[in-house]
């Protein structure tokens, strides 16, 4: 094995596992590095006991048409890869509360714009009348028209004032509110509409709720192959402690099985995890480091995961929800002091409704989500698993007659598999950097650092979207930066 290498990628997560295999197909020498014992990241799918599965619900938006879909037909690997894009008219349900005690379903397609019934459904389920909808129409008709300029132009209005600027009743602010919830794992006043707007087109449009064959991670498990299969190499189980910067320039990492060089570096580590402490503080500009500590986290997600001996759940994807159930920055506040809704706002991915064969024939896997603290030290995590599971237990009673195993799971799992904790309260957000007025849109972090030859890829720089859908744009833009400082410095 060579120690030297054209481009080095800290992170098999989707960002770092994209650039490794676009600049391998570039021809660049490539050594992607994991932690690890496999590629994925948050997103890598466990196999256990039988069973495959994510560590938490992980479906992604938009179902068609994506960056996946992208990156596949360029590696050439739309057959293995197997992305699944829910189909009929039971791909997706919404469960909401009304304020009478009653519980509603929605259940529909997964491209809402293509229900010719969405309208009714959602006027019942939500108990609106005809001004609510021409009010709700009011609003999609500017989430579909608006221009890029005029999207631009709301990177520092919150998505929460802009939605309620229309006046739509209260279910509908609650409906888009959990979604959004979801989709950014952020206060929903904190969004940026220009954000919330440009993705929820895509979600419109596109649909949610895609998945791979043989589990979430198997699209990144192939990228990392398809880097060996081109002349790179991919080390798993090697954690990188630091990124060695020569004369101020990045020139290769430091890891536990012995130092490699490369004249490019990318991190797939998260921002603040490659700054605070993987680049020795003098190497960083000291504006620069002061910014990236002040950097606010995204929340995190706890939950848990059933397994069944038969089905019992025949949606893929479930959002269940009250008016009280989304968080913005004052409820999530409420929550932190003991002050929570008449129920969670709950995630459920059914995995085995899209692929049955990774569970034993038969079984059913159900993953379920639930809004929490990044910290992976925080009650709260644990508190809102036990409110989650008494509303679980009243909406489908039929799971507990069913469950073999069941595996709580809080904010501690995603820093101990994934990103390191190098802030204090922070570590084990879901999707990394909060997608929050200051931190994305034209305020995104670049992923080109003040270090020469050290770039950010993932979900904290780079790219535009939802979580994983984040990710592979960010790769892809990378990908191509550094190629083109690759071909540049061969030229010379």
């Amino acid at each position: 094995m060579t120690d030297s290498y054209d481009v080095i990628v800290i992170g098999a997560g989707y960002g770092g596992a994209t650039t490794a295999a676009l600049c391998a197909k570039a021809g660049m020498k490539v050594l992607l590095l994991d932690k690890n014992n496999q590629a994925g990241g948050k997103a890598q799918t466990i196999h256990r006991r039988g069973y495959a599965y994510e560590m938490w619900p992980v479906l992604s938006l938009p179902a068609s048409e994506s960056r996946f879909h992208d990156l596949v037909a360029e590696l050439g690997i739309e057959d293995e890869a197997g992305l699944i894009v829910p189909e009929g008219d039971k791909a997706i349900e919404l469960k909401y509360l009304r304020s009478d005690g009653e519980w509603r379903s929605y259940v529909g397609p997964s491209k809402q714009a293509e229900d010719p019934l969405a309208l009714d459904r959602l006027e019942e389920t939500f108990g609106v009348g005809p001004e609510d909808v021409e009010k709700m129409l009011a609003m999609m008709g500017q989430i579909f028209t608006l221009g890029e300029d005029d999207l631009d132009a709301l990177d520092e209005t919150g998505m929460l004032p802009w939605m309620r600027s229309f006046g739509v009743a209260e279910p509908v602010i609650a409906y888009m509110s959990a979604m959004l919830n979801l989709i950014f794992v952020a206060p929903v006043d904190l969004i940026p509409a220009s954000e919330a707007v440009r993705t929820m087109r895509q979600l419109f449009l596109g649909g949610g709720g895609r998945y791979h064959k043989g589990g979430y991670g198997r699209v990144a498990e192939l990228a990392a192959a398809y880097v060996e299969e081109h002349g790179g190499t991919f080390l798993t189980g090697t954690r990188v402690d630091k990124i060695i910067v020569d004369d101020g320039r990045a020139v290769g990492v430091s890891t536990d099985a012995g130092e490699f060089r490369a004249p490019i570096v990318v991190s797939n580590a998260g921002i603040q995890p490659t700054v605070l402490k993987l680049v020795d503080d003098e190497s960083v500009p000291e504006d620069y480091l002061k910014w990236v500590e002040t950097l606010e986290p995204g929340l995190g997600l706890a939950g848990v995961r059933y397994f069944l001996d038969e089905p019992v759940l025949d949606t893929g994807m479930i959002v269940a929800f009250s008016d009280e159930s989304w968080w913005d920055t004052e409820r999530y506040e409420a929550v932190q002091d003991g002050d929570w809704p008449d129920v969670p706002l709950v995630f459920a991915a059914v995995v085995t409704e899209y692929d049955p064969e990774l569970a034993p024939d038969g079984h059913q896997i159900i993953l379920v989500g639930l809004l929490g603290s990044p910290d992976p030290k925080a009650d709260l995590n644990r508190e809102v698993i036990e409110r989650g599971e008494a509303a679980i237990a009243q909406m489908w009673p039929e799971i507990g007659d069913h469950v073999i195993r069941r595996e709580p799971y809080t904010a501690a799992a995603v820093s101990n598999m994934t990103r390191d904790a190098v802030v204090a309260g922070q570590g084990g957000e879901c999707i990394g950097l909060s997608q929050i007025i200051g931190q994305c849109g034209q305020s995104k972090p670049s992923a080109r650092t003040p270090i020469p030859g050290l770039y950010l890829v993932g979900t904290d720089a780079g790219g535009y979207g939802c979580g994983t859908h984040q990710a592979v744009d960010s790769g892809f833009n990378v990908a191509a930066m550094v190629i083109e400082e690759w071909k540049a410095a061969v030229t010379v």
